[in-house]
Formats: structure tokens, C-alpha cells, sequence
């Protein structure tokens, strides 16, 4: 499995545009054979950050995504004047979290 999340800020005036956009590529994504989540979702303290969330069953299927066309086509049609602000990805196996049983 791959985990990966990309924040970026949106220009102001951009804001609407990059959500419609990130809502066309999210719906093309999710179709992706191997995408086990792929959600973009906007900041609470930052109305113009976008945080993309992504999941991934394997390197192949990853690969596969960045060859494709949403992926392309996000990152040419993403409009100009906004920042990066971080990326971090994790690879490994994911187990399931089963929470403690509550002390009796």
C-alpha cells in the first residue's frame, strides 16, 4: 500500500476553479484500477488549502495513475499563483486498527 498526501494553497480568485477541477479528477481517479482512496478535501484555518489524500495498492498501480490521463490533466489545468506547501508518502503493509476494549 502507498499513502500519500499533497497540500497545496490556492490563489484566492482560483478557489472555485481548482475545486471543480479537483472534483473532475477525483471522479476519473477513483475508476483507476488499484485507487483504494483518492479525496481532496479544503482546510478549516485555510479556506484556499487543498489536501489531497490518495491510496494505493501497489507502486504498479501508482505508476499507472501518474501515466494516465487525470493525473495529466491536473496538473495542466490547474491554474497558476498558488504554492506548494508539503508532500509526504508512506509505503507498507496496512493492518487493520482494532481500538482497546474499554477497562471493566
Amino acid at each position: 500500500m502507498i499513502l500519500i498526501e499533497l497540500i497545496f494553497d490556492a490563489s484566492p480568485d482560483e478557489q472555485e476553479n481548482v475545486a471543480e477541477l479537483a472534483r473532475r479528477t477525483t471522479t476519473a481517479t477513483r475508476r483507476e484500477k488499484g485507487c483504494i482512496l483518492y479525496r481532496f478535501t479544503t482546510g478549516i484555518d485555510h479556506p484556499n488549502r487543498f489536501l489531497l489524500t490518495e491510496l494505493w495498492e501497489s507502486e504498479e498501480h501508482l505508476e499507472a495513475h501518474f501515466g494516465g490521463g487525470a493525473f495529466k490533466s491536473f496538473w495542466a489545468e490547474l491554474p497558476g499563483g498558488g504554492s506548494f506547501v508539503s508532500s509526504n508518502a508512506w509505503e507498507g503493509p496496512l493492518v487493520a486498527y482494532v481500538p482497546p476494549s474499554p477497562a471493566q
